[in-house]
């Protein structure tokens, strides 16, 4: 889209080169509307080609075209004739197109501009739709006096001015009304008794809303004033084309997609998701080093999600969905992350919130930079993905789905950049031309695909390998430590129990002993202790299980509730050496069940709170082992293979252009070693024959794994088409060992005339015996 000359001279040729034109595409067309094409034909043309675009199309692009009236000569100009004919259209491009014009007032170059359309729109809308506009700008008012007299407050004061103000607006309220987030949504009223705020620095507002459908759930907002709300919905607004873009190439990664709108200078709403916490509150349930420790994550999923399958699935969701935040995280190059702007919902799904802090504007500790990892990938979402501690095959999932995520949206690299450009004018402070130079390196655009997939997967190494976010959340728990005892009843009182329970609810303990233990896998060996729970009313005792981390936790928690009282001594005591072994056991056997005897013989304000009860209330897990008899009985060690044995398979792209062979080295899974421990595997690969050994090429060693990403590319130079189809590519895998010879774990050996070298080719090969050059 680009001429030698704007000259008038030139245009005859210019217009018949239009006429010519084919159409473009919807974003190629938006992009002709930037402030670098004046030329109202052209601006027409490219109206013309965007006025198929379907009304939820154009409401993803909306920001855009309002930014680009600004571009236009003069007002009555086809792109704002193409709006308000839309808007007449279509409630939802009417309602959008409302608050956006609505929060440009404020702009001193454009605001009249926007003024005459706004009124325009308002004229051709009908009074209806005018009406229900007129109930939401009263409730935005409204609400954000409340919200700024909140923030003024001092802090004890704060809930009694919120109650006030949010009774004084309900009680103005008279009508029924829709939300400027989303006009599908109708209220009735407030909820003033659920509203609250929250403690950070801008004290938004929880508004809790009486939806007006009876079937309805509640419908909460969170309302924000002292903030420029535009750099959110603008990173929200990418995040949710990249997920379009995923969903049309059939790659769906369940991403978390939640409105925000900014409804005036510094103001807006944004969307609260249900059934989510962050991960600090996650994290801090096992101490304010529980940003350090790997199992939170997983132990609040499984809280949730109490068999099997509920497990499986909400980690798959993660799975999915942190590949789509670490991809999206990393090429919008959104900063300042910890732990109380990331989130995860019960099902599984992560998501990020609060995006201050774009295009690698990183905040500062002096002179370094806070975010020093590429995107937020700790250990305890490692957990996760992996199902434990060891790498598995899922994390190479989770490495597959980063790197083909992230190509897809490279494919789209100049319709962000347009994008992009297109909101340059609307000035966010961190948003500039240089930024863009930002996104383009982001992308590498000028990289090929498995170029970038390895750059990815350095990256994620990189993020995963760092310590720095694990600082980052440490610093922030400090920041936010309060002294509060047990969490609010709206809270798990205890982090595995997702429910509150008491001696009303359940018969009155007669009785507990710690009945056994037993060694179960998850997928590394830990114990777990059964509990013989006898009541009031009942003939045959109860079994639950429970781990001696949720013992402690019970301890510690009985010693914030009750700080004047003494508790019976709790069997801590430092063990060296490993703590997952049958003597450490039974043991410990012995000490919890002296703790829990000396526990229920306590003062019955000790003995009978709520806090003992729910410890001792069954679970689903224990329900779910149906007694004694039906325990999990999981053998005592791993299955070790026999002597000799090989097996694993290897993931390879094979692949042939300039001359070269490029074989990429992607995974490997199920390595088997002779002694059962975890191998140090490499490849190696030849290029057969080569009686002199001239052509072996290796990858890295990947430390103590069955299950090894490498992602390297493996190239082989001055080769014609003619030459490698007389050749066989061996690739061998060995364990690097270093008090011995390494330790050959299999071998696959592909004949390269049988591969259209043509194009490129993924697949899986299985590992056989074979001599090892």
């Amino acid at each position: 889209a680009s001429a030698p000359s704007w000259e008038w001279a030139c245009l005859p040729d210019i217009y018949m080169l239009l006429e010519q034109w084919r159409c473009l595409t919807h974003l190629d067309a938006l992009g002709l509307l930037h402030a670098t094409f004046p030329d109202q034909r052209l601006r027409h043309t490219a109206v013309q080609w965007m006025e198929t675009m379907s009304g939820s199309e154009l409401v993803d692009f909306l920001p855009q075209l309002v930014q680009a009236v600004k571009y236009e000569c003069y007002l009555s100009s086809a792109l704002v004739r193409f709006l308000l004919s839309r808007a007449l259209g279509s409630i939802l491009v009417a309602h959008h197109l409302y608050w956006l014009l609505k929060d440009s007032l404020h702009n001193p170059h454009f605001g009249v501009r926007y003024e005459l359309i706004l009124g325009g729109l308002l004229c051709v809308c009908g009074r209806a739709l005018r009406e229900e506009f007129e109930k939401q700008s009263w409730l935005v008012q409204k609400v954000g006096m409340v919200a700024e007299k909140v923030r003024l407050a001092s802090g004890s004061a704060r809930q009694v001015t919120l109650q006030e103000g949010m009774e004084g607006v309900q009680c103005s309220l008279k009508h029924k009304f829709r939300l400027p987030l989303n006009p599908s949504l109708v209220a009735k009223e407030l909820n003033v008794k659920a509203c609250s705020f929250f403690n950070s620095n801008a004290v938004p507002l929880k508004v809790a809303l009486v939806n007006a459908d009876p079937l309805g759930d509640e419908i909460n907002v969170m309302f924000k004033v002292g903030e420029d709300l535009r750099q959110d919905m603008l990173a929200l607004q990418m995040i949710k084309i990249m997920d379009k873009i995923w969903l049309q190439e059939g790659l769906d990664l369940r991403m978390v997609i939640f409105k925000c709108i900014s409804t005036g200078k510094d103001q807006g709403m944004v969307e609260l998701v249900p059934a989510s916490e962050t991960l600090r509150k996650i994290q801090v349930e096992y101490g304010v080093t529980g940003s350090f420790k790997d199992k939170p994550l997983a132990e609040w999923l499984r809280k949730y999600n109490a068999t099997e399958e509920e497990y499986e699935k909400a980690s798959e969701n993660f799975i999915y969905s942190c590949a789509g935040c670490c991809v999206a995280t990393y090429v919008l190059g959104i900063c300042d992350r910890h732990n109380d702007n990331i989130m995860l919902r019960s099902t599984g799904h992560m998501f990020h919130i609060d995006f201050g802090k774009f295009l690698g504007h990183a905040q500062m500790f002096g002179s370094f930079k806070r975010d020093r990892a590429p995107f937020v990938l700790t250990s305890d979402m490692a957990y996760v993905i992996n199902g434990g501690e060891k790498p598995t095959s899922r994390f190479q999932l989770f490495v597959d789905l980063c790197c083909q995520s992230y190509n897809l949206i490279r494919k789209h690299a100049s319709h962000f950049l347009n994008l992009l450009s297109l909101m340059l004018s609307s000035g966010l402070p961190e948003l500039t031309i240089q930024d863009l130079k930002y996104v383009q390196d982001a992308l590498q655009t000028q990289t090929t695909d498995a170029e970038a997939t390895i750059f990815f997967t350095r990256l994620i190494e990189s993020s995963l390998g760092s310590m720095a976010t694990k600082f980052n959340f440490l610093i922030h728990n400090l920041a936010q430590l309060r002294f509060s005892g047990l969490p609010s009843t709206e809270q798990a009182i205890l982090s595995f129990s997702p429910k509150t329970y008491s001696l009303k609810q359940d018969s009155r303990i007669k009785e507990v002993t710690i009945f056994t233990y037993q060694k179960r896998y998850n997928p590394d060996k830990y114990y777990i202790y059964v509990v013989r729970v006898l009541r009031d009313g009942q003939m045959d005792s109860t079994f639950i299980f429970r781990t001696f981390d949720e013992f402690q936790e019970l301890h510690n928690k009985l010693g914030l509730l009750f700080p004047l009282w003494k508790l019976p001594g709790f069997p801590n005591k430092v063990v060296l050496g490993r703590t997952h072994i049958k003597d450490v056991a039974a043991k410990r056997k012995v000490e919890l069940n002296n703790y829990v005897q000396c526990l229920m013989s306590s003062s019955p304000e000790v003995a009978e709170c709520d806090l003992v009860y729910t410890f001792f209330h069954p679970l689903a897990r224990d329900e779910k082992a149906e007694g004694i008899d039906g325990m999990v009985k999981l053998r005592d060690v791993p299955p070790s293979p026999g002597a000799g044995q090989v097996g694993g398979e290897v993931k390879l792209s094979i692949s042939y252009r300039n001359n070269t062979l490029f074989i990429m080295v992607m995974h490997i899974r199920d390595l088997v070693t002779e002694d059962g421990a975890d191998p140090s595997p490499y490849v190696k690969t030849y290029l057969l024959p080569d009686p002199h050994k001239v052509t072996k090429h290796k990858t890295k060693v990947s430390r103590k794994t069955r299950n090894p990403t490498y992602n390297e590319m493996l190239v082989y130079s001055s080769y014609s088409k003619e030459t490698l189809q007389q050749r066989e590519l061996q690739l061998s895998v060995l364990s690097a060992e270093s008090l011995r010879e390494n330790v050959y774990l299999g071998c696959v050996t592909l004949d390269l005339k049988d591969f259209d070298l043509s194009k490129e080719t993924v697949n899986w090969y299985k590992l056989t015996a074979a001599p090892v050059l």
